[in-house]
């Protein structure tokens, strides 16, 4: 079942937990109430008897119906839900459902607080997670990536530094719990066990406090040495950041096992397997230029958080208008597209617009047209307007794709891309020429952008192990990089790459790909993302475990690889996802309408997930016969990542990350710690999701018996009276979250009242 769907199914239960025809309310916070738009509208929400959707920090005045709160298990909202029923009684009575689980304490003090039958319902829902698509989730923290593999900086940040890194261990541990407890899964952990590099971030930190003194490296040299150059010194050993949140994971996995004894429920599938991997795994995947249609799209056009485009429209009448495009799972043609390679989508686009076509009479156009001729023909199709309208929105998209693609000379760029990434050319051997072809490309100053050049560099390095310094700065002359876009790439020693090549020589290397000559695959979209590697090795039971451990238990048939090194065996020819006629669909028949028993697997990538990584969780699942879902702290694009890089080599910048959380000046500080020491999870939420509070309207004075009986009673015996208080409860929603810093701060001075 798609994620989406389960998350929508745990918020129903809340929802409907109260059966008609009885009347409710249903109280959220901010960041409960953005979960439940990600996959719930709030039309449908009050065709489910629900009065109105309100805010829980706002003067809300009192209603003889039933509540329901939806939210986050903060010490704040529990205080305000207790007063919501301190002095008087705002409601009949509190069905409390938590997106997360709850602090014991916490827990304890509403029960004793709310005596007196109002406490009907207190359920812990375990749904705290974003469901961005149906086959991916994400925790929406760009910030992380700076607390995980930000170097620690000088004295006064680095305590900081360590406490945040620690809170988003613990968040991401907590947050994958909620995933499974949301798709109903309890499986094997297994993680990335780097061999090429120590452990980044804070975690080298640790590492280099507990080497011995003689293996730290002499000041003079701390610089060629960060860089990967100078002399080779003795490998630090310590944890690494997948194995990190992995264990965190296992923890909190053991608890709720221990709370919830009949989870998972019995099912016919076979058990699941998670992967816990980060960045570090693949740093060449959020460099390359991707050509599938959902990957080039948001690397080459303004696309808001991947889902928000602008575009500019040509109505019935022919005039222009400016739209912008909601592009999720409510557009059919874009999920009928998106993971297609750029040529096959734009072939798939113009047939099904023919068939589109064909069945609607009046459509005039020969036989041969070309892309601005579909467009002109589809304005002239006053009908069928939301197929029209999604039709031109991804012919203008696609168009504007192959005009940049064009005009930035891209085919010569990720020819040059694929070869670095790859390690080999298209005819499967080793590249001779590189730099005579990438030269060119760095001193374009009219075609070839900054930004583009930053790419093409770090691929290279990447593709070379390192370079000489001299080669180094001669390059990054060659392309004219400021000292902010060489940052970008020097800033790749931060996830483990060596930028400055030494004369020791290791076997121990990144992991990578296999030359593969298969038929119909694409040139330029050679590379083929460590992810999907690991995918269909686990498939086949060809996964080294040196490089994937498992955390703790493993199935009864797992052996150790056959295979040594540290690369992945090029899948079979019958898996091959790269292939413009794959041929997945010659699979047995019964593993592909086995719709229920299918095995799942999980990775979670810390660090960040790439368009083409998510679109793996789709084909390699069809392939395979498997329900895969990706994850991640947060999506990346080829822009937010080196904007990520070029500031990530800052001293200390994990403990304030760009974008990170700025605490309210009435708000709660940072938990105190110890140095180094994790805080609870409850004290982390209170932190992360505290509000500007707004008191509770003033109980009223006594008022004539007539009054109070207009005040009390809900006037919902007739449809129109009903629609009359859904439009006034929704007009003060409105007015309560419109303005929401400026107006709370008016009413918290009315009302003169803190919670």
């Amino acid at each position: 079942m798609p994620l989406k769907d389960l998350l929508k199914k745990r918020f129903t239960s809340a929802i409907q937990s109260i059966p008609p025809p009885a009347w409710k309310i249903l109280i959220t916070d901010d960041h409960s109430q953005a979960l439940l738009d990600s996959v719930y509208n709030n039309f449908d929400i009050l065709q489910q008897n629900v009065t109105s959707v309100e805010p829980l920090h706002s003067p809300r005045p009192p209603m003889s119906v039933d509540a329901i709160y939806l939210l986050t298990p903060t010490s704040q909202n529990v205080d305000r839900i207790l007063a919501d029923f301190n002095g008087r009684r705002t409601y009949k009575s509190a069905h409390l459902y938590f997106i997360d689980g709850i602090d014991d304490r916490l827990a304890q003090k509403l029960t004793d607080g709310l005596q007196g039958g109002i406490l009907q319902a207190f359920v812990e829902l375990y749904c705290n997670v974003w469901a961005i698509e149906d086959r991916v989730f994400s925790l929406k923290n760009p910030g992380s990536f700076f607390t995980m593999f930000g170097p620690l900086g000088g004295a006064a940040s680095a305590d900081l530094a360590v406490e945040a890194f620690e809170d988003d261990v613990k968040v991401a541990g907590r947050s994958i719990l909620n995933f499974l407890a949301t798709i109903d899964e309890s499986p094997y952990i297994r993680y990335y066990q780097p061999h090429h590099h120590p452990p980044l971030g804070p975690l080298a930190a640790q590492a280099q406090a507990s080497a011995p003194v003689q293996q730290q490296a002499p000041q003079s040299l701390r610089w060629r040495s960060a860089m990967g150059g100078g002399p080779k010194t003795p490998e630090l050993v310590g944890e690494h950041l997948s194995k990190k949140i992995a264990n965190q994971l296992q923890l909190d996995l053991d608890e709720y096992l221990q709370n919830n004894p009949e989870f998972p429920p019995a099912s016919g599938r076979p058990k699941g397997v998670l992967f816990v991997v980060d960045r570090s795994m693949d740093p060449a995947a959020p460099l390359l230029h991707e050509f599938w249609y959902q990957a080039m799209a948001n690397d080459l056009l303004k696309i808001e958080d991947g889902v928000r485009y602008k575009y500019t429209y040509t109505n019935t009448i022919g005039g222009k208008e400016e739209k912008v495009a909601e592009l999720t799972e409510a557009d059919p043609v874009w999920c009928s597209v998106r993971h297609l390679h750029m040529k096959d989508a734009i072939d798939t686009l113009m047939t099904d617009f023919g068939k589109f076509a064909q069945e609607n009479a009046g459509f005039g156009g020969g036989g041969n047209v070309n892309v601005n001729d579909l467009k002109d023909m589809l304005a002239s199709l006053p009908q069928f307007q939301t197929q029209r309208e999604q039709f031109s929105l991804h012919l203008d998209m696609a168009q504007e794709c192959m005009s940049i693609f064009e005009k930035k000379k891209l085919s010569l760029v990720a020819n040059v891309e694929q070869c670095c990434a790859t390690g080999y050319t298209s005819e499967g051997k080793t590249p001779k020429t590189i730099v005579e072809e990438m030269v060119p490309l760095l001193d374009d100053r009219v075609n070839i952008t900054s930004l583009d050049k930053v790419r093409i560099m770090a691929l290279y390095i990447l593709f070379r192990d390192g370079v000489a310094d001299e080669d180094r700065r001669r390059l990054y002359q060659h392309a004219r990089l400021s000292i902010s876009e060489q940052d970008m790439v020097n800033n790749m020693i931060h996830l483990g790459v060596k930028v400055i090549k030494d004369s020791s020589r290791s076997n121990k290397s990144r992991i990578k790909q296999k030359p593969s000559n298969q038929e119909g695959e694409y040139e330029l979209s050679r590379y083929k993302p460590i992810v999907q590697m690991v995918l269909e090795d686990q498939s086949s039971s060809r996964l080294d475990q040196s490089n994937f451990p498992y955390i703790r238990d493993a199935p009864v048939d797992a052996t150790t690889s056959l295979r040594g090194g540290n690369t992945l065996a090029a899948p079979s020819q019958s898996g091959s996802l790269r292939s413009a006629r794959p041929t997945w669909h010659k699979a047995p028949s019964a593993r592909m309408n086995n719709t229920e028993g299918k095995q799942r697997i999980i990775i979670f990538i810390a660090g960040g997930m790439t368009y083409s990584e998510m679109r793996c969780a789709y084909t390699v699942g069809r392939a395979l016969g498997k329900d895969v879902y990706i994850g991640s702290t947060h999506v990346l694009t080829p822009e937010i990542f080196t904007q990520q890089m070029r500031a990530l080599g800052r001293g200390g910048i994990g403990a304030n990350p760009p974008g990170g959380i700025q605490p309210h000046p009435q708000g709660p500080s940072r938990p105190h710690r110890s140095p180094g020491q994790p805080t609870s999870y409850q004290n982390i939420l209170d932190f992360r999701h505290w509000t500007v509070p707004v008191g509770p309207p003033v109980i009223p004075p006594p008022q004539p018996q007539i009054q109070n009986q207009h005040l009390q009673q809900p006037k919902l015996q007739h449809q129109s009276s009903y629609a009359s208080s859904l439009n006034d409860s929704m007009s003060n929603l409105s007015m309560s979250s419109g303005k929401d810093g400026v107006e709370k701060k008016k009413k918290k001075k009315l009302f003169g009242m803190k919670i």
